[in-house]
Order: C-alpha cells, then structure tokens, then sequence
C-alpha cells in the first residue's frame, strides 16, 4: 500500500509541475592547464524555436554561427574565439563544450556580451565564472547584455 501511495503522489507530482518553469541557459567558464573552456546548456526546445529549426538541424556550424552573432568575449581586453569541439542533446536540453585556446597570462579581466534567447519571454542567461579560485555567477538577460568583471584585485 505505501508503494502505491508513493508512486501515485511521484506521479501526481509530476503532472502539477510546469514542463518549462523560467526559461534559461548557462555559461560556465572555468580554466583548466592554462585552456580556457566554456560549457553551455540550453533548453532545446527554446533554441529550436528561437532558430526557427528542427532539433534534428541542431549542430556544430548552426551553433557556431549563433554564439559568434550572439555572444562576445574578452579575456585581459582581448577578443577571443570560441572553437567548438561538440554539440550534443542530452534529453531536453543541448550540451555544447568549447574553449578560447591556451592563455599565456594570468586572467585578470573578463568582458561578455551575451544576447543568447533574448527572444524568448523571461530568458536568462547564467554566467558561472570559475577562474583564478574564484567562483561567481551572473544573469544576463534581454535589459542586462553585457557584464565586466575583474578578477584580481
């Protein structure tokens, strides 16, 4: 009986709960061996909608040419290009690894302007920092495009 009760009430659960509660996507930026990388999460449903694509049309060239047209980001005032290396559904979301290539200095300043699903009602952008040991997140949103940090104090 408390078997049936438990899976009735998961169930019951699930179907009260919204599907797409706040429509979002992260960023989250760490540095391993002096690499740069960059791991991004959307929700595939928004992405495809907001491309006017199927899922199936989701790859690496489509997802190159919309973070170059909607993101940006400057490393110690230095533009820099992110190479991705996969791009993948996993579930309802799109994992998508990069990074911006080896970097001789210390990061002491980062700028980002990132417009990524500002077409999408109530879509933030998070951007999770994780450089020098030093951990901070940000929202971005459709009023809030660009952030600029310094990381060295």
């Amino acid at each position: 009986m408390k078997t049936l009760f438990f899976i009735s009430a998961m169930l019951l659960g699930n179907f009260f709960t919204p599907v797409h509660d706040v429509p979002m996507a992260t960023f989250h930026i760490t540095e391993s061996n002096a690499v740069i990388k960059l791991d991004i999460t959307f929700d595939v449903e928004d992405f495809s909608k907001s491309l006017d694509i199927e899922t199936t049309d989701i790859n690496t060239e489509n997802m190159e040419n919309y973070l170059t047209e909607n993101t940006s980001f400057l490393f110690n005032d230095k533009v820099a290009r992110l190479k991705i290396s996969e791009v993948k559904i996993v579930r309802d979301h799109i994992k998508v690894k990069g990074n911006f290539g080896k970097s001789a200095l210390m990061i002491k300043t980062i700028k980002v302007e990132n417009r990524c699903l500002n077409n999408v009602p109530r879509h933030s952008n998070i951007i999770q920092i994780d450089i020098n040991d030093k951990s901070r997140d940000y929202r971005m949103h459709k009023k809030r495009t660009v952030i600029e940090l310094i990381l060295v104090d």
